[in-house]
């Protein structure tokens, strides 16, 4: 029966090839045998002629030469392996990233030497190749791209909206990275050629010859079609189809990928596209399209979904197909009608890391593997053959390793661990449909932008959002500001107002309604244009004085802003918190860090975390934590930003925001002690009051993410006894306690049991809590007894977790306000101090300039929710209320047994790494591994590891739903 998508590629229907060559026929004897007919094991095959007499090679092929990956390629042969250039500085440092990429340019270079020496060339042709912005987000990447490879000392550049249309002639990219120099070729010819030139030399090829066996020694011992070959080195050039030999099946995944045909594009009809059929092209998406025009005037298109091989039906097929049709005609409207004449597809095997496997092979003496090309296959096997035919053509005895080879990555024996069997193939097919899905989810997600008009009320005039902070007029006097007290959005104004969710922002009609509370002379939150006299003018009125307002104050004023900063408080005052502040960066950065020392506050260089019978060290003698009290803290902070020229207002409450005309907050009105109330103008109101907070309501900020917390958080601190200088983080069954010092006798003990139960505890005395809490971890328990209770218990239950709109026309929400994960993780400190610093360097540099600063202020959001997404999730699981799952369990057996993953743990509780970065793929499959071979039903185990992937993709389309850049 034939392989559903197995059909003869277009380029074979061109060019039928000349009669098969007979099989195997008997015993045989070679210096080197090369398992593989494809261009890897032919071009292999050619340079080995260069060291050895050509009757000592044979090249083994189990159906026809060329019949695999090769002869159905798209003869696109581009830059590039690992992921993008930024991936590999990141994840290989600067000069071996250099050295990767500069390698696949020279593989560029070995495979036009390989085709120039051909017959005819095989349509061997220089050109261009575009990688296409497929979204509008993808386009600042792609420009990093290019930035990153010039300055490697790369030939690339970056191409905007218009410069692309012009180069390919579609419309629907919104900027490309263009490498300038690639190569395009007819592979079916170039493999073909090779047949023909290895036969004249005399090699022999044997097809219809399928291997079943290869016993490594002195000599390889190579089973095939009844028959058995020996030699001193053999080569496994069979990428795609190496599983069937049982090597590299924990290791690597083989998906098929398609490609489709048209007829001949008419000279008029190309015309019309725009493009001259020159070069080639690549989309960015994870599962791209790729096009080129054949040297016939064929246009070939391909890519789409992947389909991974032990799944593929016709079905499938099918469904690729016609969605492939319909990419073709939406990326080349005036080629929709043109015909499909030709649809095929091609296996090929990838790596986690997308790097090939180029070494030999353990456990089996004398055998070599060259594969896993990862859909760089062209390019790189020709650069192969010639690093590796010097190395199999030394016969001499000694290790098999290439003593002169390049420092590349690919030059290894194996791979990280793949997913495997039923469950394995569940969880990959499952990881391929959740990259398609983001796709296109981020395909249709709108790019940067300003906020869209809305319904206009006649009371209010439209304006374009240009942005998010315009210049304010002189403030008005007290003569003028009632006729101004006549508008939509102010107190008294004759529209009712709509719901208190809703914000006015660029002339519509939302906006947040007026509430009263009786101990307050003005309506709290109304918008307030002109009843009183404005007291006080400043750039910037910040609602908030604790970590994020303060920290925010102290840059701004620095940077010769006017800063108000108002707190309903009397600081300092303890307030509710994890108190934990992971490492001294962010401190030695806002420059408190000695302050905060010096009243006594011990460094924390180790953490010791018990997850039920895990027990994990984390040692930290160069950047300790630091658990300060709250008061000290805040008031460290708020001394700064004093010191830097802010006024300070605390015991003053913010009651309401003041507004233009057309909604845009000017101001904020606030309450003394005494009762009096006055007005504040200012060009920008920050609500750094916390996660209540009452800036966002009045604004009607859109919170989305959101979620409950399972846990609650309830603590007390105690005093008269030294404890060891370390924060110890124990989780025992359902319940979490935690003992930090906070002073040379001061300690904090943190109790975070299920929200159900809290209720068991919040009513204790501090027996009854010291208790609990030696129930939980005897060891927590005994540290706690000795001290001294100070104050009463302090607890937080019912919390929401939560992103919000962070910016809007004239306030911007920082701090707990704007973001605010799972206390379970303990971020939220550095999170308040890391966010507050991005958010005053896009104020300072751009405050003079309300466009840039509009712009400025959208990027700043979306950077605020791509780098603390990965671990607001984290926080919610580790946030859950129930014990440590039987996945979490393997999950950490598996980190156990690697130091540089318990690293990464201490990295991502430590608020240094990203969960993803952690909570990866093949560690998963490492779980499901351990659970199923302790005995475990696979079928559950491998139900549980599906919903996981399915709720992570879940999680991922949520996400990309939200701008937070737009109301």
């Amino acid at each position: 029966m034939r392989r559903p998508g197995s059909a003869a590629s277009g380029w074979q229907r061109d060019d039928p090839r000349a009669a098969r060559l007979p099989a195997l026929a008997g015993d045989e004897e070679a210096s080197v045998v090369i398992v593989g007919g494809g261009l890897a094991g032919l071009a292999l095959a050619y340079q080995l002629t260069n060291h050895l007499p050509a009757r000592d090679i044979i090249v083994l092929e189990a159906s026809e030469v060329g019949s695999g990956a090769s002869g159905h390629s798209t003869g696109i042969v581009g830059p590039g392996v690992g992921g993008p250039i930024t991936t590999l500085v990141k994840r290989y440092g600067r000069d071996r990233a250099r050295s990767m990429f500069a390698a696949t340019l020279d593989g560029i270079a070995a495979l036009r030497r390989l085709a120039r020496v051909l017959p005819d060339g095989c349509e061997l042709t220089d050109g261009f190749q575009l990688v296409a912005a497929s979204a509008p987000a993808h386009a600042g990447w792609l420009r990093r791209q290019a930035r990153t490879l010039r300055d490697l000392g790369f030939d690339a550049c970056y191409l905007d909206r218009d410069g692309t249309t012009e180069r390919l002639g579609s419309a629907r990219y919104h900027g490309a990275l263009c490498y300038p120099d690639v190569a395009l070729v007819n592979p079916w010819l170039l493999v073909q050629a090779l047949r023909a030139a290895l036969l004249t030399a005399g090699v022999r090829i044997a097809e219809n010859t399928p291997v079943t066996a290869i016993t490594g020694g002195d000599p390889v011992t190579v089973t095939a079609g009844g028959h058995r070959v020996r030699a001193r080195r053999v080569a496994l050039t069979t990428d795609g189809f190496t599983t069937g030999l049982h090597l590299f099946t924990r290791n690597v995944a083989v998906i098929r990928t398609h490609v489709l045909r048209t007829g001949p594009v008419p000279a008029d009809l190309l015309a019309r596209t725009g493009w001259d059929g020159r070069g080639a092209a690549i989309d960015s998406r994870s599962f791209f399209n790729y096009l080129r025009m054949t040297a016939g005037g064929r246009l070939l298109f391909g890519g789409g979904p992947a389909l991974l091989e032990p799944r593929v039906d016709e079905r499938g097929i099918a469904a690729v197909r016609d969605r492939l049709v319909r990419e073709l005609a939406a990326t080349f409207p005036a080629l929709a009608d043109l015909p499909v004449t030709d649809f095929w597809s091609g296996v090929t095997a990838s790596t986690f890391d997308r790097l090939p496997i180029v070494g030999p092979v353990p456990g089996r003496p004398g055998v070599w593997f060259a594969g896993a090309w990862c859909g760089h296959g062209l390019a790189l096997s020709a650069l192969t053959a010639e690093l590796l035919a010097p190395e199999l053509a030394d016969l001499a005895d000694g290790p098999d390793q290439a003593a002169s080879a390049p420092d590349l990555p690919w030059l290894r024996s194996t791979a990280g661990l793949m997913p495997t069997g039923r469950v394995g193939n569940l969880l990959l097919a499952g990881y391929l449909r959740g990259l398609d899905v983001a796709d296109r989810v981020a395909a249709v997600r709108p790019g940067p932008r300003s906020a869209p008009p809305a319904r206009t009320a006649s009371a209010v005039p439209a304006e374009p959002a240009a942005s998010a902070l315009r210049p304010r007029p002189p403030v008005a006097t007290a003569t003028d500001l009632p006729a101004r007290a006549t508008g939509s959005g102010v107190a008294g104004a004759s529209e009712p107002p709509t719901s208190a969710g809703e914000v006015l922002i660029s002339g519509t009609t939302r906006r947040p309604a007026p509430t009263e509370e009786p101990a307050v002379a003005v309506p709290v939150g109304a918008a307030v244009a002109g009843s009183r006299a404005v007291e006080q003018q400043v750039d910037v009125a910040i609602v908030g004085a604790r970590v994020a307002g303060s920290a925010l104050a102290a840059r701004l004023a620095a940077a010769g802003l006017s800063v108000a900063v108002f707190d309903r408080g009397d600081l300092p005052a303890p307030t509710l918190s994890t108190h934990i502040l992971h490492g001294t960066e962010d401190l030695r950065i806002e420059g408190v860090y000695d302050s905060v020392v010096a009243h006594g506050v011990p460094p924390l260089h180790d953490v010791w975390v018990r997850l039920d019978d895990v027990k994990l060290h984390f040692r930290h003698p160069d950047d300790p934590g630091l658990c300060p009290p709250r008061d000290v803290l805040d008031q460290v902070l708020l001394d700064r930003a004093v010191a830097a020229g802010a006024k300070t207002s605390t015991g003053t409450a913010v009651v309401g925001l003041r507004r233009d005309s057309d909604g845009t907050v000017s101001g904020v009105t606030v309450q003394r002690a005494d009762g009096s109330v006055r007005d504040v103008s200012a060009r920008l109101v920050v609500g750094a009051d916390g996660r209540n907070s009452s800036v966002a309501r009045w604004v009607g900020a859109r919170q989305y993410l959101t979620a409950r917390s399972e846990r609650s958080l309830l603590w007390r601190y105690f005093t008269g006894v030294r404890i060891p200088p370390a924060l110890l983080w124990h989780r025992i069954g359902v319940h979490i306690v935690s003992i930090l010092p906070t002073g040379p006798e001061d300690f904090v003990v943190i109790a975070q049991p299920p929200e159900r139960l809290q209720g068991e505890l919040a009513g204790r005395d501090v027996a009854g809590f010291l208790r609990h809490v030696e129930s939980v971890s005897p060891e927590v328990g005994h540290l706690a007894a000795a001290g001294e209770p100070v104050g009463d218990l302090n607890r937080m239950v019912r919390y929401p977790c939560f992103f919000r709109q962070p910016f809007g026309p004239g306030w911007a929400l920082v701090g707990d306000a704007g973001h605010a994960k799972d206390a379970t993780l303990g971020h939220g400190i550095n999170d308040a101090l890391r966010n507050a610093r991005r958010l005053a360097a896009v104020l300072t540099a751009h405050w003079e300039q309300p466009a840039a600063l509009s712009s400025g202020l959208a990027r700043w959001a979306r950077d605020r929710d791509r780098a603390e997404l990965p671990n607001y999730w984290y926080g919610q699981d580790i946030g859950r209320g129930g014990p440590v799952t039987a996945m979490e369990h393997a999950f950490l057996a598996g980190l156990q047994r690697d130091p540089r993953a318990v690293g990464r743990l201490d990295d991502v509780m430590g608020d240094r790494l990203d969960a993803d970065r952690l909570l990866t793929l093949p560690r998963l499959v490492g779980a499901v591994a351990h659970r199923v071979t302790s005995g475990e039903p696979a079928s559950a185990v491998g139900r549980e590891a599906v919903d996981l992937v399915q709720l992570a993709w879940a999680r991922r389309r949520a996400a990309t739903r939200h701008d937070p850049s737009a109301p």
